[in-house]
């Protein structure tokens, strides 16, 4: 369920940018919004998932029938860009989280749209998964949200195949 990630992501990229020099608009493909490495608003998200991430093991480690959509957050760094890209998960084991990168690279080269890569735990800036239709974590994804004006964020969720709390 690759796309709705890539959806969502577009989504809250228009959504949110203050700044047309912060969202990059690629044909064919979703927006990607650019944060600065210091955004104290994305810092803290970061930290939540990175505070709660066994959760998100012990979730997928015994996932249920209602659970569907795993997927981290991950910065992949090449010579001086550093891109965070969504992870579709596979597996975990021994600390390690394998999947495919979820979404095409925009400053970075090491990596492409479906490459198979390890993680460890330490190193994600955030998780998600989908449970009983209902967004669990997406920290940073949520944090780009709550920038939103109240109509934006009823906009861009009613384009959302999950629902979000608030």
């Amino acid at each position: 369920m690759r796309k709705p990630l890539l959806v969502l992501l577009a989504l809250a990229a228009a959504a949110t940018a203050g700044a047309d020099e912060s969202i990059v608009h690629r044909s064919g493909e979703p927006d990607v919004f650019r944060v600065p490495a210091e955004d104290a608003h994305m810092s803290a998200a970061t930290g939540k998932a990175r505070a709660s991430v066994e959760l998100f093991i012990a979730a997928f480690t015994n996932a249920g029938a209602h659970q569907r959509s795993f997927a981290i957050k991950v910065p992949v760094i090449d010579g001086t860009h550093v891109e965070h890209f969504w992870m579709d998960i596979e597996s975990f084991s021994n600390g390690q989280f394998t999947g495919r990168i979820a979404n095409e690279p925009l400053d970075v080269r090491n990596v492409h749209l479906g490459d198979r890569i390890v993680v460890d735990k330490e190193r994600i800036s955030d998780w998600m998964y989908v449970d009983h239709g209902r967004l669990i974590g997406g920290f940073t994804l949520l944090a780009l949200r709550e920038l939103m004006t109240a109509a934006d964020r009823k906009a861009f969720d009613a384009t959302l195949p999950f629902e979000i709390g608030d």
